[in-house]
């Protein structure tokens, strides 16, 4: 079951070690194809970092959103999310961190300590589409395929977010958003927290006649 970090020293700790990572990729060879900036799930909120059961593994999620393609690949799923590999591969063993694993829908970075799992955290690359809805390169491990697959109803979600908190909802948010996690896991439904955190926010600016 999940349930919120509220140690403030540990969520730091873990922000401080994945962002080292990831101001690491931005950095390196890299910078010769891509920007990007990343942001954490949950529009940057530490308090949004779960873990599963006392003793299991933290949820960080990360979305990297491309900015500017300066090699002309956005048409090219696989060679971006390849390149995006190689420089993890590059950066985590300097760090103490296990070469990246590419999956469905992410790049998991994993910090080994003392020969046992510390945290790993997980990586999305989107891209923002032209009607406003966010992209995020899928990898079908069956077909071998790679392609964009547009996150339904991602348009706005940073203004939802930011609606949704000047009208004092950040607890409902939070409430909502952790009794989905949990949901989904009795249901061994491996959904995204993006998704997850999308959801949320949509349900409750339809509660609350929302409109962005």
């Amino acid at each position: 079951m999940y349930y919120y970090i509220e140690d403030k020293e540990v969520r730091t700790e873990l922000r401080i070690a994945c962002e080292e990572i990831i101001l690491n990729v931005q950095k390196s060879f890299l910078r010769d194809y891509f920007t990007f900036e990343f942001k954490l799930i949950g529009s940057g909120e530490t308090r949004l970092i779960t873990q599963n059961g006392d003793t299991g593994e933290f949820d960080l999620d990360y979305n990297f959103i491309l900015q500017k393609d300066k090699r002309g690949l956005i048409s090219k799923p696989q060679r971006i999310k390849e390149l995006f590999i190689q420089a993890f591969n590059e950066v985590n063993p300097k760090l103490g961190f296990k070469p990246a694993n590419n999956s469905k829908s992410v790049i998991t970075s994993r910090l080994v300590r003392n020969n046992r799992l510390y945290f790993s955290f997980d990586v999305a690359i989107l891209c923002e589409g032209n009607n406003g809805n966010y992209f995020k390169i899928i990898y079908d491990k069956q077909s071998g395929i790679y392609l964009w697959n547009e996150v339904k109803s991602s348009r706005g979600y940073q203004e939802k977010m930011a609606v949704l908190k000047q009208k004092g909802k950040w607890l409902e948010i939070k409430e909502v958003y952790l009794k989905k996690k949990n949901m989904y896991l009795r249901n061994h439904d491996e959904r995204s927290s993006f998704s997850i955190l999308l959801e949320t926010l949509n349900e409750l600016c339809d509660r609350y006649g929302i409109r962005v």
